[in-house]
């Protein structure tokens, strides 16, 4: 058999179908890159005015009684009535809701589990649109 006659046969692709493809490639890739980057613009363009600073947390012996939380931000945000305390999540009491621009919200909760005289507690409030505040607080 002449293996060299079956090979000098043989074709590939043309130069024209691969220049194609690789601009239907690149025009599917940036369609890609285009959908995810407007979500993410409008993901953050909603979320621009909102913004919530932990102001001071109150303890009552070892265990967190009070955090005090304002409204940084340009809109009204609301917070959901979570606080975490080193990644456990407690529910408040009150001092939850709507919180306008510029107010401040007492939020209480009475279950938690404090910490011992002088270690670190991470305390983190978040919103309901995903905005959050984190303090790092030492125990009294």
């Amino acid at each position: 058999m002449n293996y060299g006659k079956i090979r000098k046969n043989k074709k590939a692709i043309s130069p024209i179908i691969a220049t194609l493809l690789l601009i239907a490639i690149a025009v599917v890739a940036s369609l890609v890159v285009y959908a995810w980057v407007m979500d993410y613009i409008g993901y953050q363009t909603n979320n621009a005015g909102n913004s919530v600073v932990i102001q001071s947390v109150h303890f009552s012996g070892q265990k967190i009684t009070d955090v005090y939380v304002q409204n940084m931000g340009t809109s009204t945000v609301t917070l959901d009535g979570n606080v975490y305390i080193n990644g456990t999540q407690y529910q408040a009491n009150s001092g939850t809701g709507a919180l306008p621009a510029g107010n401040t919200a007492d939020i209480k909760f009475s279950t938690n589990p404090g910490a011992p005289s002088g270690q670190m507690m991470t305390i983190k409030v978040t919103t309901t649109s995903g905005t959050y505040s984190q303090v790092v607080q030492q125990a009294p």
